[in-house]
């Protein structure tokens, strides 16, 4: 460990990179737990993946903890831990990486990010729907946000930045040049309870909304909790104006008409480049802000890649394996969203379809095109179990198979099968160290 605090050690410390290229598909959400709609499979081990099957068949498995036994991973905190970066030692929150992911950080200054919802709220009813925009047009939610930002003003000194994206997400920064803020301050969003660094899902969240309140007796927390509450105030009446919401309620539809914050942060992890630690240079392709934040810190290439408005998964998986395998860097690493909104919703059959079209259009054909040089990994950042409808700690599968891989008993890509592999990884973070060393431990 540096003096600055960052992770210097290389993962592949003394070991020969492997051979060929490595690329690293994550599953978003995939995990889950028995089903009984699925006659107690999870949606894995239900959907039709023969080639995902063949890999496990070919390969090594693993089931991997990706932070901790009570901590559920976000797609963020997943990719970091995939890459070889520690969520417990390295991580500061999701707000950070989302805002400086959308160019939201003030290098000089103070910044402090959020994550946010475009929910729903009526006082006369007691009813919070916190993701509302599941059903908002991109062009409606956007026009909130150009007016959000058009008519909240929180004095001088302080400059807001919001963005929307994925229909019901968004993420919200305060910067100054001048006025101290801080990340010690609770959620608005009932829906998560802060860890320390770490936003963690609740089971059965309030129906109300909270209010921003400091963690702690600094006066910068005590600062941004009311910035933030000015600002959740303002906003909602500019939402409760809008057109858009009128539209929404002449429609039926309920309107989009608060924001619930979340996961604040005021400092970026400081993480060791990936090309320093590994060797190898990095390619990242997903469509969370996090995530680009992420590869901003190690050195990565990051593609924005998600489906076009309209585009059908398999088309958008075919669209996008020509650019991964094009891609010149020695290391790829895509996140496919399909399989984690069925789980959030409670869809189980739904999760399968999505499994099963990633399976046939994309880990089919990728598998199918790369040399007997390269080594693919197939994992999931998280656990989104249709019963609990939120991510969960639970073990996720992992399978992989290269030249430097040496196969195992398993012949079936699930939460069970994985169990039994002998890839040699039990923890997310200790992944690349063990498929950087190979099956000899790097001795030979």
């Amino acid at each position: 460990m540096s003096a600055s605090g960052a992770d210097t050690r290389p993962a592949g410390s003394g070991r020969t990179p492997a051979p060929g290229r490595l690329f690293i598909t994550v599953l978003c959400g995939g995990a889950d737990r028995p089903v009984a709609e699925l006659g107690g499979l999870t949606p894995f081990e239900a959907a039709r993946t023969p080639h995902l099957d063949a890999l496990a068949g070919r390969g090594s498995s693993a089931a991997l903890e990706v932070i901790a036994p009570d901590v559920p991973p976000e797609s963020d905190s997943g990719a970091m831990a995939l890459l070889g970066y520690d969520p417990v030692t390295h991580y500061t929150g999701r707000g950070p990486l989302e805002g400086l992911g959308m160019d939201f950080w003030q290098p000089d200054g103070y910044s402090v990010a959020f994550r946010v919802n475009f929910a729903s709220w009526d006082p006369a009813t007691r009813r919070l729907d916190r993701r509302t925009s599941r059903d908002l047009d991109e062009d409606d939610q956007a026009t909130l946000v150009d007016e959000i930002i058009g008519g909240v003003s929180l004095g001088d000194g302080i400059s807001v930045n919001l963005t929307g994206f994925g229909r019901h997400r968004g993420i919200l920064a305060l910067t100054s040049d001048t006025v101290a803020l801080s990340g010690k301050v609770t959620n608005t969003d009932p829906g998560f309870v802060s860890r320390g660094p770490f936003g963690v899902p609740v089971n059965v969240p309030s129906a109300t909304p909270a209010t921003c309140e400091p963690f702690d007796e600094d006066p910068a927390s005590a600062t941004t909790a009311e910035l933030v509450n000015r600002f959740v105030e303002a906003s909602a009446e500019v939402m409760q104006r809008s057109g858009v919401n009128a539209r929404r309620r002449a429609l039926g539809r309920r309107p989009a008409n608060l924001l619930l914050v979340r996961d604040a942060g005021d400092t970026l992890p400081r993480l060791a480049g990936f090309t320093e630690r590994t060797g190898l240079s990095l390619s990242m392709y997903g469509q969370v802000p996090a995530e680009r934040g992420l590869a901003h810190l190690i050195g990565a290439r990051f593609t924005n890649s998600r489906p076009g408005r309209g585009q059908s998964e398999p088309d958008y998986y075919r669209q996008l394996l020509p650019g991964l395998l094009a891609d010149p860097a020695d290391a790829v690493f895509v996140h496919l969203k399909g399989p984690d909104e069925p789980g959030h919703d409670g869809r189980p059959r739904d999760k399968v379809r999505a499994i099963e079209e990633i399976d046939a259009h994309f880990v089919g054909p990728l598998a199918a095109a790369l040399t007997e040089a390269d080594t693919l990994v197939v994992t999931c950042d998280h656990a989104t179990p249709c019963e609990l409808g939120i991510h969960s700690p639970d073990l996720v599968p992992a399978v992989a198979v290269g030249p430097r891989v040496a196969a195992d008993s398993v012949t079936d890509f699930g939460e069970k099968a994985a169990l039994g592999g002998s890839l040699g990884a039990r923890r997310a973070s200790d992944l690349l160290s063990v498929l950087l060393a190979g099956p000899d431990g790097g001795r030979g």
